[in-house]
């Protein structure tokens, strides 16, 4: 397997999207997505043959606008019980934080169905069947678990979720599957959750220590957690991604094809900190441009006054 795309299309890309989603009011951004999709799927090759993407923009926006009229009787029914039940708002607000949450877990398998049915190799097109509702109580059953455990449980609830979406997708009539265990990923990751504890204790610590000779102390102690959460992301994000990458992959089954990793955990700092610095980067040179737009709109006003 190898990809082929080159870093200077792909940021072209970028550059003109962003602009276009500018008088689009960021409408755009649904064709950008299926572009760069796009470009993705065609330079993605396996023993030569590349994926093909068949969505489109218009079916974002459909999908954005169906969803739209979903949540907006919902907000707008938490802003009038907000205002009739003024004392209790944050009572009030459970009940929609509650249904978000659903909504998120059955919005992430409608997506992963969706570009599932939108993905064909060898003019064999992919596609899913199941239900978003029972993966998304599915879900979050295993995010209470997790909770309860401080992570403990994540590599089962990886594999469980995991094993539901991948046998529920197909490639023509082929089902697949998937084998990775959970206890394999703890194997493989266990220090990882370790370390990322032993940081945001050693900041707590830290704090706590530092608070009780400052005045600042609420403070001292949200800023040291924010940066030993930070830390701990930064240091340990790049291997634990890694760990889980080779893990899923080596894990995909599609009848008797069998899929292998040689994915390091070294590689993946190189990927992470330029993915951190481009990211920085495209998001200042976006507001410059923007800053010099509205300057130029802002004085042709002025002028036309």
């Amino acid at each position: 397997m190898s990809f082929s795309g080159r870093g200077g299309e792909f940021f072209g890309l970028l550059v003109k999207g962003s602009l276009f989603m500018i008088p689009t009011f960021g409408f755009y951004r649904f064709w950008l997505i299926t572009k760069l999709r796009r470009h993705l799927w065609a330079n993605t090759q396996v023993a030569g043959e590349t994926f093909e993407y068949t969505g489109t923009g218009k079916e974002l926006l459909i999908g954005f606008l169906i969803a739209l009229a979903v949540l907006t009787p919902l907000y707008l029914g938490y802003f009038i019980l907000g205002i009739l039940l003024e004392e209790a708002a944050a009572l009030a607000s459970l009940p929609l934080l509650v249904i978000m949450y659903l909504l998120t877990h059955f919005g992430v398998y409608r997506a992963r169905k969706y570009r599932a049915s939108r993905t064909a190799f060898r003019g064999i097109r992919f596609w899913m069947k199941g239900a978003g509702w029972a993966y998304a109580f599915r879900a979050i059953l295993w995010d209470l678990a997790t909770l309860l455990t401080l992570g403990l449980a994540l590599p089962w609830a990886m594999a469980s979720l995991e094993r539901y979406r991948m046998r529920h997708t197909y490639f023509g009539s082929v089902q697949g599957d998937f084998v990775g265990a959970g206890w394999t990923l703890f194997k493989r990751g266990w220090w990882v959750w370790l370390l990322g504890w032993a940081i945001i204790a050693g900041s707590i610590a830290l704090a706590l220590a530092g608070s009780s000779r400052n005045s600042d102390g609420a403070e001292m102690v949200a800023g040291l957690l924010t940066l030993g959460v930070f830390v701990a992301i930064a240091a340990l994000g790049p291997p634990a991604m890694a760990i889980f990458t080779r893990w899923q992959i080596e894990g995909i089954r599609f009848g008797d094809v069998v899929v292998s990793s040689s994915l390091g955990i070294g590689s993946l700092y190189g990927l992470f900190f330029k993915w951190l610095f481009s990211s920085i980067g495209f998001m200042t040179a976006f507001a410059v441009i923007v800053a010099i737009l509205v300057g130029i709109f802002a004085a042709a006003f002025q002028g036309a006054l």
